[in-house]
């Protein structure tokens, strides 16, 4: 069955037009774009998505990239006629481990009178995840205020093009959150957002409450049918379950989503993801913003202290990981310890809930 890759393989050499439209799988190629590493290359006033792609090929080598698999699509996308052509601007990038955050965007200009706002996700590093976990108890983190800046000042220099907006994991939640908090009058002139398995808005949010309902008719969710990023938070939109050639948490790399032509070969979400769903809900709804802000804070404090890079290191650095979660646990204040008990006791009331409920 055909990947992301092989869909540049097939469908690169047709031009986007009356016989061959765009399509939910260019808008993923397009959300894909903002993980390749421009800032490692020079980008000039006039750069397109094919000559970007043949400085990083010609500079890089396959360990510069996020992902293995992401030099294979840099090597597709520079012959492909279907993108290659098509010119970017305004890339930013604005990491800070201070405020825990990651930010990265750039556009791609689609035609004179579309452009596509491509936000970037989240890496390996540990900070980029710990600003995902934040969400938890945060009304808004740090790449979701430059998200909307962005998406402001992008408004601001293009006033006569339609907007569409996308990303891959945290950069689909960064696409929902800019999309909701701008003016109407802004909102009006944004055709799609495209959210491929990142987390919706937190209950209880100013953004949820004040400016989903103008938009969520626009929002297209895309998940695999064991999900866990993708099922977070609040989603109002219609969500598609696509399916994944991986398996458990590996199946958030879109490369292992599985697509039939110029479409997601359909899936329905499994019993498992629907219960990790149900129960991390359930928890939301009963921890306290306190409560989950020092159970966040201290379990990184952990995973640092283990050396761990990301979510995918846990498994090979379990035993460092268990090791240094109890000795954070034993150092912190006698409040702070009282608080990650009750979080514990809460999630899995929550979980036997969310069995007794299958």
């Amino acid at each position: 069955m055909a990947n992301l890759n092989s869909y540049l393989v097939s469908h690169g050499g047709k031009k986007i037009g009356l016989f061959h439209p765009y399509n939910e799988i260019d808008a993923l190629v397009l959300a894909r774009f903002s993980y390749l590493p421009f800032h490692r290359i020079k980008l000039e006033k006039d750069e397109t998505i094919g000559s970007a792609c043949v400085k990083l090929s010609e500079t890089l080598t396959v360990k510069d990239f996020c992902w293995p698999d992401d030099f294979e699509f840099v090597e597709n996308l520079k012959t492909s006629r279907r993108f290659s052509k098509k010119r970017i601007s305004d890339y930013v990038k604005s990491n800070s481990k201070a405020l825990e955050k990651q930010f990265s965007v750039i556009t791609i200009h689609l035609s004179p009178v579309k452009m596509y706002l491509s936000f970037f996700g989240t890496d390996n590093i540990l900070t980029a995840w710990k600003e995902d976990f934040n969400l938890a108890f945060m009304d808004h983190v740090p790449a979701q205020t430059e998200a909307k800046k962005y998406l402001e000042s992008l408004a601001k220099q293009y006033p006569t093009k339609k907007i569409f907006l996308g990303g891959h994991s945290k950069g689909g939640n960064l696409a929902i959150y800019s999309s909701v908090t701008v003016p109407d009058s802004l909102q009006k002139r944004i055709k799609k957002i495209y959210n491929y398995d990142g987390p919706g808005l937190r209950k209880g949010t100013m953004a949820l409450d004040t400016g989903s309902e103008q938009v969520s008719g626009k929002i297209i969710s895309v998940i695999p049918q064991d999900s866990i990023i993708g099922r977070l938070f609040e989603h109002n939109e219609t969500v598609k379950v696509v399916k994944s050639s991986a398996k458990n948490l590996y199946q958030h790399d879109i490369y292992s989503w599985q697509i039939s032509g110029n479409r997601f070969v359909k899936s329905k979400s499994t019993k498992a993801s629907d219960l990790v769903d149900k129960t991390i809900t359930g928890w939301l709804e009963t921890a306290s913003k306190e409560e989950r802000k020092i159970f966040i804070n201290s379990l990184f404090e952990a995973l640092g202290n283990a050396e761990v890079n990301g979510p995918l290191e846990i498994k090979s650095k379990w035993l460092k990981v268990m090791t240094n979660i109890l000795k954070t646990y034993v150092k912190l204040p006698r409040e702070n310890k009282k608080a990650i008990l009750e979080v514990w006791k809460k999630l899995g009331a929550s979980f036997l809930k969310a069995r007794k409920e299958k």
